[in-house]
Parts: C-alpha cells; structure tokens; sequence
C-alpha cells in the first residue's frame, strides 16, 4: 500500500491507488486498513469482495472455479525495470521477523550495474523458453539483504526470485510435472547447501558424501534439517517451533509437533551430531553470508548453463530445474560453480 513498496513494473503505485479507491467508491470492494508498525508486527491491509463485485462477475460467468480461464499469462519481457532488489536488514520483534525496507538502487554504479545485466541477461533467454505449465515464470529479480549494514558490498542475500505465484511456491511435486520447451524435468538438489558452506568457511569441511548430516537413529531427518535450517536463519537458537514447521508436521502427521519433539530435546541432539553449530550465537557468519555464497554458486550455473550452453536451467534457490537431457552437463556446471565459490565438491541428489 505504500509507493515505496512498488519497484517499476507494469502495474505502478499511481494505476493501483486509483484501481483501489475507484473499486471501494463503486461499492465492488471494502478495505481492511492494516495494524501495526513500530514495535509491532500487524496484519496487512486487506481486501474484500462484495456481493456488488460477486454478483457483477457472475454475470459474466466467472466464478471462483473458472477464475484460471479468464486470464492469460502476460508474455515473459527480455528485460524488466528493476532486476535487482535491496532491502535493509530485517529484525525481530519477540521471536517474529519482519522484512527489512526497501533501499533505492543506484543502477549507474559499475557493480549494480553488472549484477543487473546478468539478471536482465537471463531474463532475455527465458523470454523465449516454453515453460509448462504457462504462467509459472515471469521474469527474474536478484534480491539483496541487510543493505543499510556498515560495510555492505552486495554480499549479502542475493537470491534469485521468480517475480509473483511462481514454480517456486510449487511443491517439488509439482515442479516435477513441468516441462521446459517440451521436456520433461528433473532437480539437482544441493544437499545441506549452507551446512556445507559454514563448515568450509570455517575451515572443518563437512563431507556429506560420506555421511548424511541429518541423518540421528531417533529423530526424524525432516525435523533435523528443519531444526538446522530455522537456527542458520536466525542469530540465536529457538526457543519455540515455527509456525510453518508446527503446521507442516500436523498435516503430515496429525500430531503435534512441540509434543512429539520438544524442541530442546531437538536441539541437544542436533548439537551432538553437529558440534560446529554449538558457537553459532557468536559466530561472525551469519545467514546472509551463506545465502550470499549460495546464491554465486546457483546464480553462476544458471548463467553458464544458458550462455554458454543454451540450456534452460530454473532456481529454485539451492536447486536447479533442467531438462532430463541435460541432466549431466547442469550436474557438472552446478558441481564446478559450487566448488569455485566454496572451495569444497557438493553432493548432489536428483529429483
């Protein structure tokens, strides 16, 4: 709701007011104003639909059910306004997080300039790869972190995005169904990726191929890896289970995860498996740094693979989507990058 939230796509903060205000006048649509802000995380503005809105539409018979008819996916642009994000360092308000601002980027400067025609570069390649199902992939944006932090340098974050509801909000089930200009896919998948990169910084290289780090003879390896990931997200150790983790255990298996698996318990044992972690509170890296780390390596194949190769390969952050042709040649290339960024051979698994 804000125009410093709008980044200079197709659709500007000016268009969206007037969309907004004119629906509310016309009776189409009533508006929740968010709470919150300060010290406080709130809930966003809200929209809803009035029986006006509801009854005009299905005049025209659209309904809920039908809604993916009525529109078509808008073609993919070789180029978009703004390739890169920056946003400053997110905090925490109890034991929430909330995004950090968004920062202006000055895109005559040499660096941003060069991050932005890479992405920009992608973008033009993808503009004409069939991707099934349609409207699965837009465009690119590279998003930076902790922007507004001494020192930044664009080493901070630097994931690739889809821009909006993309084949990365897909379950990997899903994304096992497309296809990418006709072929079926599969995933190459960088096991323990930030583990993997924390252990190399700090000099006691984790050999996942040898052993699997999450792998303990009483705790399940999803709520493992789900323990590692939420601490490596955060700069101390949780006290409480996240809401995603809780929710994502009862629908799997109906019970309750805080019960079933206190998360101090989780903790002791994780803590023996991976000592490494036990300085993590003090330690001088941070999430940032290995997302950054990651983000070369993953940015890096996508880059090389199409370029050089003109192989479609799709992020989907710590994995890549490829046709199965090509399986080989991106296993190789994802291989080659990681290490030239980290220093250390990843292992890789193929969904």
């Amino acid at each position: 709701m804000m125009a410093s939230s709008f980044t200079g796509e197709r659709i500007g903060y000016r268009v969206f007011k007037r969309l907004v205000e004119g629906a509310q006048s016309a009776g189409l649509v009533s508006v929740v104003i968010g709470t919150g802000g300060g010290n406080e995380i709130g809930v966003a503005t809200r929209f809803r639909a009035e029986a006006t809105l509801i009854s005009l539409a299905s005049d025209y018979d659209i309904t809920l059910k039908k809604l993916d008819a009525h529109f078509r996916p808008i073609a993919r642009p070789a180029r978009v306004a703004h390739p890169l994000l920056l946003r400053g360092a997110s905090r925490y308000v109890g034991w929430k997080k909330q995004q950090g601002r968004n920062i202006p980027i000055g895109y005559g400067k040499p660096q941003a300039a060069a991050l932005a025609e890479q992405v920009n570069a992608l973008n033009a390649f993808f503009a004409s790869i069939q991707i099934e199902p349609a409207g699965d992939h837009y465009a690119f944006h590279r998003i930076f972190n902790e922007g507004d932090a001494p020192g930044f340098d664009w080493n901070k974050g630097g994931r690739l995005y889809s821009i909006g509801d993309s084949y990365q909000q897909r379950k990997s089930a899903d994304r096992a169904s497309m296809k990418l200009n006709r072929q079926p896919v599969i995933e190459i998948d960088i096991q323990a990726s930030h583990l993997t990169i924390l252990h190399a910084l700090l000099g006691k290289p984790l050999d996942p191929t040898s052993h699997d780090p999450y792998q303990h003879p009483s705790i399940p390896r999803r709520i493992l890896k789900g323990w590692v990931v939420m601490t490596l997200g955060h700069n101390r150790f949780h006290r409480a289970w996240s809401a995603d983790m809780i929710a994502d255990y009862h629908e799997r298996t109906g019970g309750k995860l805080g019960n079933d698996y206190p998360i101090k318990n989780v903790r002791e044992e994780a803590l023996k498996l991976l000592p490494l972690l036990k300085d993590w509170e003090s330690c001088p890296i941070r999430w940032g740094d290995l997302q950054f780390i990651e983000s070369c390596a993953v940015v890096d194949t996508v880059h090389h693979l199409s370029m050089e190769h003109g192989i479609p390969a799709l992020p989907v952050h710590d994995s890549i989507i490829v046709p199965y042709s090509k399986k080989e040649v991106a296993t190789s290339v994802l291989r080659t990058m990681f290490k030239k960024h980290v220093g250390v051979e990843p292992t890789l698994t193929v969904k």
